[in-house]
């Protein structure tokens, strides 16, 4: 409903969140309940719900959070939102389980400025410890689901304890997923160098290409209070068939555990097979042209080749980026797939160009098929031997100049003018 940035345009935020409280179906707003205010059009949007024994808490880290700088340490949320989400927490006795929604990956590295928590050390430092000191002592049924890192991956718990004790177990399992429709992490920035991502399972997706990839989360609970409840995750993309499942885990029981020291690390796809496979056939047959060139231009013409070779890698970028432009023009996202498509076409249609162009090349430097015959050849008639050596000698005269020779047959015929003519 407005950009993904942190709440430091206060017109811009309280026109958002006053379209999501008009269009988007929601439960009681956690401001209004606590009444630390009373304008449920402009309130930060964090809420929490019961279905069944699971209680949901979504989280507002948008609204109401402040980048960290050099010299500031930045604030995901508002200390009444921390006050409200710790009241949650310490209420897990209560259910089978707690789901808590973050709209900010967890597991980012420390960075300032970052839009993850990394860019907020202190707050989720502070609320690791809070975590592991009740949820973690208490029922270990905390679990945790985010968005924005463009992904469906999975954390057991032992990359997202950040509560720097040891005394009860404060990781818990983090499933992130998506995106519905949208590039991997980084988009185009990371495809050729991508960055690490801290789950012990996943990164899945891919960096260049659209994605369309969701996740269920299916719950059983047995209605004897005496057996534990499972989790059943499912990850899906392009579809929500078993064909297109990509990611499956069950849970049951206690699920959280000690964190590790060093987390699990994973990356991200740069390409898919096809789009890889026709970007290295594109760049070969790119190649193809210049060695081509090379060859039949020979190395006293090496300028004249690079001009050429040159042409035709600066024709290829321009239709690509003519491609992606064309693209974003009419409202689409350029994919990866389609740009390689096009770059194989062109790449094809440019050494079929470059062919054409060193063949005339040849038959103009070499000569034509008729080949002018000197004036001692027309004085010569008949068909004795001395003729013959005559008109391959000269002949051969004529084709000094050729970089290879092959075997040319010569027939000597009289006409009706008796001048000999010479037939390639």
């Amino acid at each position: 409903l407005a950009n993904n940035d942190d709440g430091s345009n206060i017109d811009a935020g309280n026109v958002a969140k006053q379209g999501y409280s008009l269009g988007i179906p929601h439960y009681n707003l956690g401001p209004i309940e606590t009444q630390t205010s009373t304008d449920e059009g402009t309130a930060a949007k964090y809420q929490a719900f019961t279905i069944g024994t699971v209680r949901f808490i979504i989280l507002d880290l948008r609204s109401e959070s402040r980048k960290s700088t050099a010299s500031y340490g930045g604030k995901v949320y508002s200390d009444e939102q921390k006050e409200w989400l710790f009241s949650e927490l310490s209420q897990a006795d209560n259910y089978d389980y707690v789901v808590l929604a973050s709209s900010r990956p967890w597991t980012s590295p420390d960075k300032i400025g970052s839009d993850g928590w990394g860019g907020f050390v202190s707050d989720r430092d502070e609320l690791s410890s809070f975590i592991a000191s009740t949820i973690g002592a208490g029922p270990k049924n905390l679990f945790v689901i985010s968005g924005d890192n463009h992904m469906v991956a999975f954390d057991d718990g032992s990359s997202t304890d950040y509560s720097g004790q040891s005394e009860f177990p404060g990781g818990f399992p983090l499933l992130h997923s998506g995106p519905l429709s949208n590039y991997g992490p980084g988009g185009a920035k990371n495809i050729f160098k991508p960055r690490e991502h801290r789950f012990t399972e996943g990164c899945m997706a891919v960096s260049s290409e659209l994605n369309y990839q969701f996740s269920t989360i299916e719950f059983d609970l047995p209605q004897d209070t005496a057996e534990s409840g499972c989790l059943r995750i499912k990850g899906y993309k392009e579809g929500s068939s078993s064909d297109n499942i990509i990611f499956e885990k069950e849970l049951c029981g206690e699920i959280m555990r000690d964190g590790s020291a060093e987390q699990d690390t994973c990356k991200m796809k740069s390409f898919t097979a096809p789009t890889a496979a026709m970007l290295l056939v594109a760049l070969i047959l790119t190649m193809v042209p210049g060695m081509l060139i090379l060859y039949f231009l020979g190395r006293n013409r090496w300028v004249l080749a690079l001009i050429y070779f040159g042409i035709g890698i600066l024709f290829y970028g321009i239709t690509i980026a003519a491609s992606v432009v064309g693209a974003l023009c009419f409202g689409e996202r350029a994919k990866a797939l389609d740009v390689s498509a096009v770059l194989l076409c062109q790449t094809a249609i440019g050494l079929a160009f470059v062919y054409i162009a060193i063949r005339r090349y040849c038959s103009s430097q070499y000569g034509k098929k008729d080949i002018a015959v000197p004036e001692k050849i027309a004085a010569v008639s008949g068909e004795d031997d001395s003729a013959k050596e005559s008109v391959f000698a000269l002949a051969n005269d004529g084709f000094k100049n050729l970089e290879e020779k092959k075997q040319t047959e010569i027939e000597v015929q009289p006409n009706e003018s008796e001048e000999i003519e010479v037939i390639l």
